[in-house]
């Protein structure tokens, strides 16, 4: 029997009107009982069962949304207070995942399980394993710990690579999320612009005022952080989104969404900037040498060498442009003596000589310095770890250390194969091709940023991830479509 089916064509109007009744006479109540923001959340229910029919009837919009979300959420958690953003997250991906069982029972379903049987969906299966193991780590002092902190280090990566396999079906549907994804690139940059013209709104400067001010409020100029977590996490964000935008951009031919793609990533470019953060400049400079690597064409290695040449001559031997706050700042990455590149190399030293006895780390969830919920770790949870990898480091051992960077550029090395040797499609090696010079670049700035485990850079960096390996399936639908015109 085919359920989806079945409940829409029950849900007639004489059903919807009883429901309506029903959710009436229950606000009502419930606001005179209990209080009014419950008796709202009742009344919304017939629109919730609206939701729920239309995502039924319309699978991609529960991951077009879920996308759209992630985007919005960190931003949105500051003007709402008490709101959780990992809470609501969590809640739409459960809400698309049960999207997706309800379609399994649809006898004319496209969401067939196979493509979940990928190589990304297997590592991040891997991955996921060892961080559930991690919940018998004697060395933790809290399970509570785990609990609280391993979706974002495990679960997230698994689940994310399932959903995407299922829902990016389509060379078509790929092609929504990346103009879906630049949209909502080119409002981050608009916001961050307002911030640095207008100033910053009252849920921003509370923001600041409850800690951040030290950290985005400097004597070398202001950082700014759009509706992201904060400065690192846009600046970074930013970075990579450039780089994937500018190389698929100049990949494809002269469209509406060329345009849209290069202007997004010069955006973008500009938003990295004005972020002052310095560990996201890696990022564009990684992507070009690495696209002049995989492109296999001897112009673009020669301009993209020179390029890099350039900039990096630009910032470190010259003084050219000392004046301005960002050049200034960026410049600053090449100074071997700044304070804060000596900080974080005598904090590296201090974690190596705690870990040389613990080589599956103290446990995840045991290095956050903010914990409330548990006790962390009372040494290490003092030290800074804005490096992802030493907060992998220190809370899953050098073995999770080893595995993870395993995982990460396994990908990068099977993606950059299949652009090199199997991918034909030339629009589809410039999508890849940027994924993974992005990737590349995100790689070297999370030796200094906490970059993958953050609202929205996580999501977008694991469907990606995922964009990688469907891209054969892509590749061979838009062969069969190209062949079908030649016999047409």
């Amino acid at each position: 029997m085919d359920i989806i089916n079945t409940i829409h064509d029950n849900l007639n109007k004489t059903i919807l009107f009883a429901l309506l009744f029903c959710a009436s006479f229950l606000s009502g109540f419930v606001i005179l009982r209990v209080g009014i923001i419950p008796g709202l959340l009742v009344s919304m229910a017939p629109l919730l069962v609206a939701g729920l029919i239309f995502l039924l009837n319309k699978p991609l919009w529960a991951f077009i949304i879920l996308f759209v979300m992630n985007y919005y959420v960190s931003g949105l958690s500051r003007y709402i207070q008490g709101v959780s953003p990992g809470i609501v997250m969590d809640i739409l991906l459960i809400m698309t995942i049960a999207v997706l069982i309800f379609q399994s029972f649809r006898k004319s379903s496209e969401y067939s399980l196979s493509r979940v049987a990928n190589p990304v969906t297997f590592l991040s299966l891997i991955w996921f394993i060892y961080c559930a193991l991690q919940i018998f780590n004697p060395i933790s002092s809290s399970s509570l710990a785990w609990i609280m902190n391993v979706r974002g280090i495990g679960v997230y990566f698994l689940l994310i690579s399932i959903v995407t396999s299922l829902f990016l079906r389509k060379y078509k549907h790929l092609n929504t999320i990346m103009i879906i994804w630049a949209i909502l690139a080119l409002t981050a940059v608009t916001k961050a612009v307002l911030q640095k013209t207008v100033g910053f709104d009252f849920a921003e400067n509370r923001w600041l005022a409850e800690g951040a001010r030290s950290t985005h409020i400097l004597y070398s100029g202001i950082r700014y952080f759009s509706f992201f977590t904060d400065a690192g996490n846009f600046g970074s964000g930013m970075g990579f989104t450039s780089v994937v935008f500018l190389i698929f951009g100049f990949n494809i031919k002269m469209s509406s969404r060329k345009i849209l793609y290069i202007i997004t990533g010069l955006a973008c470019l500009y938003g990295m900037i004005i972020s002052g953060t310095r560990g996201s400049l890696v990022i564009p400079f990684i992507g070009i040498l690495y696209y002049a690597f995989i492109s296999k064409n001897f112009k673009a290695i020669v301009s993209s060498i020179i390029l890099v040449v350039f900039l990096i001559g630009f910032l470190k031997f010259t003084y050219i442009g000392h004046s301005n706050q960002y050049i200034r700042r960026m410049r600053s990455i090449f100074n071997e003596q700044d304070a804060s590149f000596r900080g974080r190399i005598d904090n590296q030293k201090l974690v190596k000589e705690l870990m040389r006895d613990k080589p599956f780390g103290v446990g995840i969830g045991m290095m956050r310095s903010k914990a409330i919920a548990y006790r962390p770790h009372p040494v290490l949870s003092a030290i800074p770890h804005d490096s992802w990898y030493i907060l992998i480091w220190a809370e899953l051992g050098i073995v999770g250390l080893v595995l993870y960077l395993f995982i990460l550029f396994y990908i990068l090395m099977h993606g950059s194969y299949l652009v090199l040797f199997k991918l034909k499609n030339r629009e589809l090696r410039g999508v890849v091709s940027s994924i993974l010079c992005g990737l590349f670049g995100l790689y070297a700035a999370a030796y200094s940023l906490e970059i993958f485990g953050q609202f929205p850079n996580a999501y977008i960096i694991f469907i990606c991830m995922t964009v990688v390996f469907l891209s054969p399936i892509y590749d061979k639908e838009l062969n069969d479509r190209a062949g079908d015109l030649q016999k047409t």
